[in-house]
């Protein structure tokens, strides 16, 4: 028993013994050598080359917690609204990618910002996730074309505060099609073509009680001339699009916009310092002075008419110290409405300040105070005053 037992180990090591000795495995095993990833620094801090490829990432992140202090303004400031939430809470991340490789085309580049936002507003079902995931930029850039959904080509600044009240410019991403061409040194020239689903505020229409907008028959045609060097950058631009109403009684408008804006860096008062200033101008295209609470246009069942209007705004930071800013933007607006429209004629202004520290770099604690007055023609002004407390911290 015992023989039978051991003959067979002891066969396993003859044949063994026979072997070429290049089949054995060596001894010690030989270890891989470690791929390191390379840093790619051609594109800034913090990118890498993906192993086995030529692209470089860069992979980015932010978690920002806000409170917000609101409606504590002057009646008829939603003082009524007993069901809403004059404190609200918010916790939101965003997830950054951005990716280069060059090519025998030229230099191509993926970008995508997603965010994961939770408000304290949300209903809350014990079936139902509660956080909102959302796409905020996502585009594709290669030989002077831009794809995808990103800012407006026609927007230019849009604000240097948290925004604890919205202040009256054109601030909008959206989808475009796009092709920026250099005119020479630092100035630039884009045509493109965006949609308007987020763009467009309707038509009242008087016969039928049909309001709103019509479903987009073509997407809005942007220019934007833009020039950029040490003293900061400066821009004009014009976007046209159509203001179809819902009801097919109405006639479609053609919506025009126009602006203009400049940015001063300003690091004679400190690094970092920088003041912008800039005017919009619309008809029928109403959010490009961001004005989204008025119709677009006025059907009275013989004509679609305009509303129109104009907007001044600009904002200013300042850096007390490397780790201590503030940030202030204003703005004024100015709209009118139709003859017989149901809404009036108004102005807006609108102020807000923050103050920001950054303790440690990727960290900042600030809290921002907004204010704004409306003044509609023949109805009560009312007010707006907000405030935001956040803790920010971007890796």
């Amino acid at each position: 028993m015992f023989r039978g037992t051991i003959f067979l180990p002891l066969a396993v090591i003859g044949l063994g013994s026979h072997a070429d000795a290049a089949d054995l495995a060596p001894f010690p095993p030989v270890v891989e050598p470690i791929s390191y990833v390379q840093v790619c620094e051609r594109y800034g801090a913090g990118y890498f080359v993906i192993p086995g490829t030529e692209t470089c990432l860069r992979v980015a992140g932010r978690i920002r917690t806000d409170v917000q202090f609101q409606d504590f303004g002057s009646r008829p400031s939603n003082w009524s609204q007993r069901d809403e939430n004059d404190v609200r809470f918010r916790a939101r991340a965003y997830v950054y990618l951005d990716a280069f490789t060059e090519t025998e085309f030229g230099l191509l580049r993926a970008y995508s910002e997603t965010r994961f936002t939770s408000d304290s507003d949300t209903v809350r079902d014990d079936d139902e996730d509660d956080t909102l995931v959302d796409l905020e930029v996502g585009y594709i850039q290669f030989g002077g074309f831009t794809f995808g959904r990103t800012q407006s080509f026609f927007d230019f600044f849009t604000g240097a505060t948290y925004g604890a009240v919205d202040r009256n410019f054109s601030d909008d991403k959206t989808w475009v099609a796009a092709y920026t061409a250099s005119m020479g040194g630092p100035v630039s020239f884009s045509v493109s073509v965006e949609d308007i689903s987020e763009r467009v505020n309707g038509t009242f229409d008087a016969v039928t009680d049909l309001d709103g907008s019509g479903g987009n028959r073509w997407p809005a045609g942007v220019v934007a001339l833009r020039g950029a060097d040490s003293w900061g950058s400066a821009q004009v631009s014009a976007a046209i699009q159509e203001a179809r109403p819902l009801s097919a009684a109405a006639d479609s408008e053609m919506g025009l916009a126009f602006g203009a804006g400049v940015i001063f860096n300003l690091p004679m008062l400190a690094q970092g310092d920088a003041l912008a200033l800039q005017v919009q101008y619309a008809e029928a295209a109403m959010s490009y002075i961001g004005a989204t609470d008025v119709f677009d246009s006025y059907y009275d069942g013989t004509r679609t008419r305009k509303t129109k209007g104009f907007a001044l705004s600009g904002g200013f930071t300042h850096y007390f110290t490397p780790e201590v800013r503030t940030d202030f933007d204003a703005s004024y607006a100015q709209v009118d409405t139709p003859r017989g429209a149901p809404q009036n004629d108004y102005t807006r202004y609108a102020l807000d300040f923050d103050v920001a520290w950054t303790p440690v770099p990727g960290l900042e604690f600030g809290v921002d105070i907004g204010y704004a007055n409306i003044d509609p023609d023949n109805e009560k002004t009312s007010e707006e005053a907000s405030a935001i407390l956040r803790a920010q911290r971007t890796f």
